[in-house]
């Protein structure tokens, strides 16, 4: 069983339980762009896969927003004001593109933070979690319930693969 193959199951089935009606396309386009921003950017999946609950959880591809500044899109709700120097920003509400934008700005966080509380809520606001502000405290909480939710898919995703492949060795 490959860690492609269980990153595809695992986050198929969380976009299907949180999207019923999500066309399956679509269901299928988000967790390839989850599962390949991961492997591009040397993220664990289920890292992505949380920010995309605590942004967008009902997987609303075509979610734009106000924002304080610029507007937030997608399921990773990037902001196009605060990220506008960053490559194919205007192409944010496609899942495959927003993930790769997302995965650079965690990756940039997680750089100057840490992997700490702090570098998951400078998604949010790196201002707020340099001062430690309660909102990013709350924000890397919600995060934190998201992964341990994201990770029962992935422990899920593990058992159903197994299974299918112990029934084709038999």
């Amino acid at each position: 069983m490959s860690s492609t193959a269980v990153c595809l199951l695992a986050i198929s089935m969380l976009v299907h339980s949180r999207a019923p009606n999500l066309q399956t396309s679509m269901n299928h386009e988000i967790a390839d762009a989850i599962c390949y921003a991961g492997k591009n950017y040397g993220l664990n999946p289920r890292i992505l896969a949380a920010y995309t609950l605590n942004e967008n959880g009902g997987y609303d591809v075509q979610l734009l927003k106000p924002a304080a500044v610029g507007y937030d899109a997608g399921i990773f709700q990037v902001n196009t004001a605060i990220n506008r120097h960053m490559p194919l920003i205007r192409y944010a509400l496609y899942p495959d593109i927003e993930a790769s934008l997302a995965a650079q700005i965690i990756k940039r966080n997680f750089a100057e933070f840490g992997y700490t509380w702090k570098g998951v809520a400078a998604y949010w606001s790196p201002l707020e979690a340099q001062n430690n502000q309660p909102k990013a405290i709350q924000y890397f909480d919600r995060w934190h319930r998201h992964f341990l939710e994201v990770s029962h898919f992935f422990n899920r995703a593990k058992v159903i693969l197994k299974q299918q492949d112990g029934k084709g060795r038999q």
